[in-house]
């Protein structure tokens, strides 16, 4: 695997020719405009240690993210996360079926159809439209399974509420929300670090946890 070399270069002290003190810097953005634009949207970036950040891009698939680039293409790819999360919150506040199915189904289409995936859109035509702001590409595959995982489990809730299975859709709902919770508190991708792990690629998908270096 491509990133698995860039992961084990970092481990070198040599990622993608750049430094881990340079990129300690991976954290505030560079581009003072574009961070203002991310709005609310934007103020959980914070919470998120500089280098998990760098390690969140790698365990989507992503290349080595250059260190002046790396916060903004890390708040591009947290966009849909953070969409997703309030979703999430509806649906439980509400016990919603319909607001768990249609998470389901959006997230299951943009996985099948990465080019076609609507929260990508949504970011290019607002956020990634505006003066140096990243840009986001078609979805790699970690993260394309990370939203078949994600969607399936919207999916079973959904199920689980309209058959009226309280303790099981309680427990599923609580996942689902620790997981939307674990990307935007510590930078972590459960359902990619699960992809890499089913991949064999174990080592990897522990030099991309938020707190290794």
């Amino acid at each position: 695997m491509h990133n698995q070399g860039k992961a084990n270069a970092r481990r070198a002290g040599t990622p993608g020719g750049a430094s881990s003190t340079e990129f300690a810097e991976c954290g505030p953005s560079i581009n003072s405009r574009a961070g203002r634009g991310v709005g609310i949207l934007g103020l959980a970036d914070g919470f998120v240690a500089p280098i998990a950040k760098r390690n969140f891009i790698l365990q989507q698939g992503f290349e080595d993210p250059d260190f002046a680039t790396c916060p903004l293409q890390y708040s591009a790819l947290v966009f849909q996360p953070k969409i997703v999360l309030v979703v999430i919150i509806v649906g439980i506040l509400f016990q919603s079926q319909a607001v768990f199915a249609g998470l389901g189904a959006l997230l299951w289409w943009s996985a099948l159809f990465p080019k076609l995936n609507p929260f990508r859109a949504l970011y290019n035509r607002t956020l990634g439209s505006r003066p140096r702001a990243f840009r986001l590409d078609p979805s790699p595959a970690p993260r394309r399974a990370a939203e078949t995982e994600a969607g399936t489990v919207a999916l079973t809730s959904a199920l689980l509420i309209h058959t009226g299975v309280s303790l099981a859709t309680y427990v599923v709902e609580a996942v689902f929300l620790a997981a939307g919770l674990a990307v935007l508190v510590w930078g972590l991708c459960t359902g990619t670090f699960v992809y890499h792990l089913l991949r064999g690629h174990s080592r990897f998908a522990l030099q991309t946890l938020p707190w290794a270096k």
